[in-house]
């Protein structure tokens, strides 16, 4: 296609719609200052999305500028800029080389709806953060005269101006009048239920925080007596650390943890503060935080992604003294906020494991609460919170099973990416909406569910046969498309509080990872790769517990001390030492016999829990139990059958 005329094309797309339009406006006056957003040159760009905006149109848009030239020929070429949704880069299901391998890029550009879910990495590396702003009423008149061929006066300029973003680019149109378009727009408003971000989340209000929940309403009485001088302010938790998986909501448990207390909220992060500069200016800028917090007390100061900050013990190279002086700068903030009342530093991260160990001391961020992936019943309450009213009374348990292991962010988007469909549809939000906008699924073939049935059940015997408090083994017969591993089923094991971690503790853990793909063996001959090939497979967790055996706590051959129990430093290991690896082989194979012989041994008893697996799903240990002691058990075969004999009464935990 000439270039000429793909440029023709590319504007008319632009200047026929009315949202990509503004946003087009939007972009242009916020990045007046980056002359290298047009002019080609390496650009690394956050826009921060006005609210209610769509974000297709704000893709198109920034495509366009940043196709723009110095010359105006509204070149294009697909591969110059990489335009990204920070909502779509950066979710659960997307793969870690798509998510980080932006920041290779000479030219990059993030469309997000907040800073927070930018991760803070990509915040530091940006040129600039810029927060687009709605159209103004003279961006009004431009659209009239520009996309709609219509006047726009200046008072219904000023009212389209008010309006949400988000009816400006769906209800005005080239075929009718601004006035009608307007009218539309009222009733509209009129009939809508109030946004979401109008609406002060409170603590009551967020679902599955558990522990996070409890203190969070403790301290909101604490500060009422602090306030009012019932107990000093010694008495008062000043310091915590919220952990917990990406899109969990830390940010938005202490934003409604400061309008619970009704306090000040100061927002930082190490990123936030880096971005003023140099070290002496992140120093300046944390210590900044901290006094405004001082200064606005009773407040809370919340750092995000604490972890960033590192642990001095694991520092080393060029920049060790600038991470190690980061550290100090910030233990010296919490230890002035601590000595001074009214300030209550909370940290929030993804990994724990990775803080300084200073930092959790008492007196620091002593306490530790995670917020874990919300339950069934918390998916209903986070939905119906969203949906603001929408679908009263409506069953929403279909998309809260296909919900399993989502964050609360992602069901935010879900129930976002449902509005839009209903809004543009002209009609009111579904459950059918809400249906249509999760991934697509697939069925397995009746082969692979008796392969994952019979899986299961060898995992279920084993503990069983083990002593282990199993609650229920299970099958699913779909799964989603766009997930590149595909589980097929599991069983829960409960875990106890307080255990000892001997040799035939840590082996039994092996033989009940490895007797999945044992019952696969004993039932059905052969076995498949169900067993391995990805990060928490049966086949890595037993490989840590070996390593961990062989390198860490001395059970094994040797008492040499040659990794901590961390998988990075073990796995390293393994691909280092040849030794190493053989012991580990070792343990393995052994552990694989004790599986087998023992599935053998309670062959009868695997297959009748494989059966009720296939028929009913799910299977709970009580009735697992009850199938294995109602079996009759099989004897070894006669080669190598005292050998084989022992094993299974050392294996066996159950008397048929």
């Amino acid at each position: 296609m000439n270039r000429d005329v793909k440029a023709i094309r590319d504007r008319d797309r632009i200047i026929r719609n009315v949202g990509r339009f503004l946003a087009c406006i939007a972009i242009i006056r916020g990045c007046r200052r980056l002359p290298q957003v047009r002019s080609g040159g390496p650009l690394a760009l956050v826009l921060l999305l006005p609210e209610g905006a769509d974000v297709d149109d704000y893709r198109q848009a920034a495509k366009f500028v940043a196709s723009r030239s110095d010359q105006r020929r509204f070149a294009w070429e697909d591969a110059a800029t990489r335009i990204e949704c920070a909502r779509e880069l950066w979710s659960k299901d997307r793969k870690a080389s798509g998510r980080d391998g932006i920041l290779k890029e000479d030219r990059f550009i993030v469309l997000a709806e907040a800073a927070s879910g930018v991760p803070d990495l990509v915040l530091a590396a940006a040129d600039e953060v810029v927060a687009l702003e709605k159209p103004e009423p003279r961006h009004l008149v431009a659209v009239g005269k520009v996309c709609l061929k219509q006047r726009v006066t200046a008072q219904q300029a000023e009212e389209l101006a008010s309006m949400p973003l988000g009816l400006l680019g769906s209800m005005l149109r080239p075929s009718r009048s601004v006035a009608r378009s307007l009218e539309s727009m009222r009733k509209a408003l009129a009939n809508q239920a109030a946004p979401v971000a109008t609406r002060e989340m409170r603590i009551d209000d967020l679902h599955g925080l558990g522990e996070a929940g409890d203190w969070a309403r403790d301290l909101a009485i604490d500060l009422r007596d602090w306030r009012q001088g019932s107990i000093g302010w010694a008495d008062v938790d000043r310091g915590i650390l919220v952990s917990g998986p990406t899109g969990t909501g830390k940010t938005t448990f202490v934003k409604a943890l400061a309008r619970t207390c009704e306090v000040h909220l100061v927002l930082g992060s190490l990123a936030r503060w880096q971005a003023r500069g140099h070290l002496g200016d992140l120093l300046k800028a944390m210590r900044s935080a901290f006094d405004e917090a001082q200064r606005n007390a009773p407040s809370i100061i919340f750092i995000d992604e604490i972890d960033a900050v590192g642990d001095r013990e694991r520092f080393g190279g060029p920049n060790a003294q600038y991470q190690t002086e980061v550290v100090a700068g910030l233990l010296e903030c919490i230890d002035g906020a601590e000595r001074r009342e009214g300030v209550i530093v909370v940290g929030a991260c993804n990994f724990p494991q990775r803080l300084d160990a200073a930092l959790v001391r008492p007196g620091r961020l002593d306490r530790h609460i995670r917020i874990p992936l919300p339950d069934g019943a918390a998916r209903d309450g986070i939905l119906r919170w969203h949906l603001a009213g929408g679908i009263q009374g409506g069953d929403l348990s279909a998309v809260i099973n296909r919900t399993e292991g989502w964050s609360g962010a992602a069901l935010e988007q879900l129930v976002r990416d449902a509005r839009r469909s209903a809004r543009r549809a002209r009609r009111t939000i579904s459950a059918a909406d809400l249906e249509a906008h999760l991934p697509p699924t697939i069925a397995f073939p009746d082969q692979m569910l008796r392969r994952a049935a019979v899986h299961e059940a060898g995992h279920a015997i084993a503990a069983v046969a083990l002593g282990k408090p199993l609650e229920f083994a299970e099958i699913r017969e779909t799964a989603e498309l766009d997930i590149e591993y595909h589980a097929l089923g599991g069983v829960r094991i409960g875990r106890a509080p307080v255990s000892e971690v001997t040799a035939q503790a840590l082996q039994d853990e092996i033989c009940l990872l490895l007797a999945g793909t044992a019952a696969e063996e004993i039932l059905l001959g052969s076995r498949s790769a169900g067993g391995g090939g990805s990060r928490g497979s049966d086949l890595h967790l037993a490989t840590l517990v070996a390593l961990r055996i062989e390198a860490s706590y001395g059970l094994g051959e040797g008492l040499a001390f040659l990794a901590a129990e961390g998988e990075t430093e073990l796995l390293r290991l393994l691909h280092a030492s040849q030794a190493v690896r053989e012991r580990v082989e070792e343990i393995l194979a052994e552990q694989m016999v004790r599986a087998r012989l023992l599935i053998q041994h309670h062959r009868i008893g695997a297959d009748r829990v494989a059966k009720e697996l296939l028929e009913r799903k799910r299977v709970g240990s009580a009735r697992i139990a009850a199938l294995l002691s109602s079996s009759e058990t099989v004897e070894p075969a006669a080669d190598g059958a005292s050998a084989c004999g022992e094993m299974v009464q050392a294996t066996s935990g159950h008397q048929a």
